[in-house]
């Protein structure tokens, strides 16, 4: 399975690691202007997107089949308006086709930004 970046990942910059022996995936990435709302803040659309592309990296890479996100959500607890952004994906439960992920992004101090939970579901491949 391919895990190439879409086009939206190279925009913002996405850099992704994969670490075996926890079976995590992460994803760091620079805060640019293009990622802040009317307030000057990272928009919470980002933080989710972050999320969301982190945990469906872990379950391609890991799963090496197809996954989508059922559902998501984000409970947010900090903002930024610069310095760099972590996201660390890993499994809570792995079912045959129904998996429940989360994901925490951080600052570049450790700070916990964000946590989201997910379901995705396995794709059938005809």
């Amino acid at each position: 399975m391919s895990t190439e970046q879409n086009s939206l990942s190279k925009l913002l910059n996405f850099q992704f690691y994969y670490y075996e022996e926890d079976r995590t995936c992460e994803i760091h990435c620079p805060i640019s202007p293009i990622m802040l709302n009317a307030l000057g803040t990272v928009h919470g659309g980002i933080y989710t997107y972050l999320a969301d592309t982190a945990m469906g990296h872990l379950a391609l890479h890991f799963k090496r089949k197809p996954y989508v996100s059922l559902e998501l959500k984000t409970s947010f607890f900090k903002t930024a308006n610069q310095g760099q952004l972590t996201a660390r994906a890993r499994f809570v439960k792995e079912g045959h086709r129904i998996l429940f992920l989360e994901c925490q992004v951080k600052d570049e101090s450790g700070e916990i930004m964000c946590v989201t939970t997910s379901t995705f579901y396995r794709l059938e491949q005809s």
